[in-house]
């Protein structure tokens, strides 16, 4: 709620985030589904990035009750953040809450050189005493206590534009539009709940993986080799495009699309993080093959690329 107030100022009157904040809290008392709460917070999100280049901060207000929904709807001992401690963590989805919710407070969502100094200290004064008193007070709801601890990167990346700027090249969504078609009628005919499709990309390079949902359980999906060339290409020609709209920002490693049987769907980007799929299926030298494909500007360049350039004594 500490950060509503931007949210408002912004969209006024809108009752999407205090509707999903009351959702929330309905979930923690068992009165409400997990699966009815991640379908308002999913929506929200959504909702909040088409609003991204009008105004970031009071986007990214409204992304804050997407992440305490998020957080409250993972299980007890679930790791908050998958990522070792030498990658860079995927900003800003995996962002810790509070983190998110300070920095959208303190002016530092855009850029840390930002900060007003004042106004953090005041969100974590207010967040370490009244925040907490508060939520403790309330003994109807449960208090999560996990297993294992998020381990965060220190360094900041900004936000891409290249996030925004796709939806609006017609080109952009052909590509999208095409991928999606293949996938919403893999979901129709075999009658899944929804899929997951992931395409790693590294310099010209595609490693493939699809998950399909009956019931809450993804079961992996073997594709044939034709669709997977046919998908593979059609990511790797939208990776060129993206980078075109702005080359600073650097090209994705990922593409995650998820459609389900209402052919809805999200779609997501990678940039700055290795993950276990990008260790396991590509090496150094393919990163930085694809840095000199596609360089980006320093700011954009996560600790483990950087580490990874200077061994192979690359500039940047």
């Amino acid at each position: 709620m500490k950060v509503y107030p931007i949210w408002n100022d912004f969209f006024r009157d809108d009752t999407e985030i205090i509707g999903l904040i009351t959702k929330t809290e309905k979930y923690l008392l068992g009165q409400t589904s997990k699966k009815d709460l991640l379908k308002d917070a999913d929506h929200l999100d959504m909702f909040a990035d088409d609003y991204m280049e009008d105004d970031i901060t009071a986007s990214f207000a409204a992304k804050v009750a997407v992440h305490a929904a998020y957080d409250a709807s993972s299980d007890e001992d679930m790791v908050i953040s998958d990522c070792d401690s030498d990658e860079e963590v995927e900003v800003p989805d995996e962002w810790d809450t509070a983190f998110l919710a300070s920095l959208v407070y303190n002016g530092g969502v855009i850029d840390l050189g930002f900060i007003d100094d004042e106004r953090n200290k005041e969100f974590w004064s207010w967040y370490l005493t009244d925040c907490i008193e508060t939520a403790c007070a309330n003994d109807r709801l449960p208090y999560p206590v996990f297993a294992n601890k998020a381990t965060l990167s220190v360094k900041y990346i900004p936000y891409r534009t290249q996030l925004s700027l796709w939806k609006y090249n017609a080109e952009c969504r052909a590509y999208v539009n095409d991928i999606k078609e293949v996938l919403a009628k893999m979901v129709a005919y075999a009658q899944w709940n929804k899929c997951d499709f992931y395409c790693y990309t590294v310099e010209s390079t595609s490693y493939t993986n699809i998950y399909y949902y009956r019931g809450n359980e993804p079961v992996q999906f073997r594709l044939g080799i034709n669709v997977t060339i046919h998908l593979s290409s059609k990511v790797e020609k939208l990776k060129d495009l993206m980078y075109s709209l702005c080359p600073q920002e650097g090209a994705f490693y990922l593409c995650k699309i998820t459609i389900d049987k209402g052919n809805n769907m999200n779609i997501r980007f990678g940039y700055d993080t290795r993950y276990e799929e990008l260790k396991k299926a590509f090496s150094d030298s393919d990163f930085s093959e694809d840095f000199s494909k596609y360089p980006r500007a320093k700011k954009f360049i996560p600790d483990w690329l950087a580490d990874i350039l200077k061994r192979k004594r690359i500039s940047f």
